[in-house]
């Protein structure tokens, strides 16, 4: 078998990241050969060069041409829309499937635009997003099959770290400083539980290249919130250092607070309860689906600040028998998620779908 995915930005980003995962585990087969195609190289190379023939310069003008040079069973097109044009006019015998990750919807139109004939199905990470799909894909496409595979990463590297931390209680914040993940809201939410917690501090996490005008903006926001003693923000850190930040959070009594409008599955919810620390977060997009609401994982609705602090606070106040809890479940999301038990399932899919053809 022989698999192409392709997908335009070479960037050590989720999609990526997911990709690693799944090639890491790749079964010992030398019936499987994997190759790997993107615009340009942004820090890919280092990442996947070591588990697949990686490919470069794919444009609208040479893909074409590149696919048909070759002779590939499967090729699995991520969120790409260009790549989607050059395997409608190349002449090919491939099983075309288009995987989805994006749960903005804007970047999501190009799915209105594919045509029945040009592929064979859709491949995604949350049940929402099978429901996101359908909406977007035509009537002639709802019939195509529609697999789901979760995201996945490394359980070892996301673990509950046996840090020593003193001090108050941290409401951590991680992501992109934007309104899709809502670094407002989290202002929000953090004024109201500083009213009622006088230690709490109030950690971002992320926002590196965010431009100056709009650090300045945050900066304001938390001081007109007045929450500016007790604010925090770490631009940057590395993934590998992410677990041991989400333990320190929850060593001192803490939790991950997430106010995103929506997500098509939640890769830092689930690093953060991987790695000890309690969750709430906006029940939006496929977050409910990740596990069962417990006192570890809560969810409020999105803009409900009210709601979100309350249960913020009730976290802290109770933070050493719900830290116990999660530990206690710890192992089932291992089981659901690791990439060391689950990658295999990708790859058996795909194969189905070669015998199936």
């Amino acid at each position: 078998m022989k698999v192409l995915f392709m997908y335009r930005y070479g960037i050590l980003g989720g999609v990526c990241t997911q990709l690693f995962h799944r090639l890491r585990y790749l079964p010992n087969s030398d019936n499987i050969e994997i190759h790997c195609g993107f615009r340009s190289d942004h820090g890919v190379k280092a990442m996947l060069e070591d588990y697949a023939t990686l490919h470069f310069g794919l444009t609208k003008e040479t893909t074409t041409s590149f696919l048909e040079e070759n002779n590939f069973d499967i090729i699995v097109i991520i969120d790409t829309e260009e790549y989607i044009h050059a395997v409608e006019v190349a002449n090919i015998d491939s099983k075309i499937l288009i995987e989805v990750h994006t749960s903005i919807e804007r970047n999501l139109e190009y799915l209105s635009r594919i045509n029945s004939e040009d592929i064979d199905g859709f491949i995604t990470v949350s049940q929402y997003m099978v429901g996101r799909i359908k909406h977007h894909i035509s009537d002639d496409l709802q019939n195509k099959p529609i697999s789901i595979f979760t995201n996945v990463l490394d359980s070892d590297l996301f673990s509950n770290n046996d840090i020593k931390s003193e001090g108050p209680p941290v409401i951590g914040w991680v992501g992109k400083i934007d309104d899709h993940k809502d670094w407002r809201a989290f202002m929000n939410i953090s004024q109201q539980i500083s009213i009622q917690n006088k230690d709490a501090e109030f950690w971002i996490v992320g926002g590196q290249t965010c431009p100056e005008a709009l650090v300045q903006e945050v900066f304001d926001y938390a001081e007109e919130k007045a929450i500016i003693s007790r604010f925090r923000w770490i631009d940057r850190i590395e993934n590998v250092k992410m677990s041991s930040l989400y333990s320190l959070i929850a060593k001192r009594g803490g939790l991950s607070l997430v106010t995103s409008h929506c997500e098509s599955f939640g890769m830092s919810v689930l690093e953060s309860l991987l790695s000890g620390c309690p969750v709430v977060s906006t029940k939006v997009g496929a977050l409910p689906e990740i596990t069962n609401e417990a006192e570890y994982f809560q969810l409020y609705e999105l803009g409900d600040y009210q709601t979100g602090a309350e249960k913020s606070l009730n976290v802290i106040e109770e933070s050493s028998d719900i830290n116990n809890k999660l530990q206690v479940e710890r192992d089932n999301l291992v089981q659901l998620y690791d990439s060391s038990l689950r990658s295999i399932d990708y790859w058996n899919m795909l194969q189905e779908m070669v015998n199936n053809e």
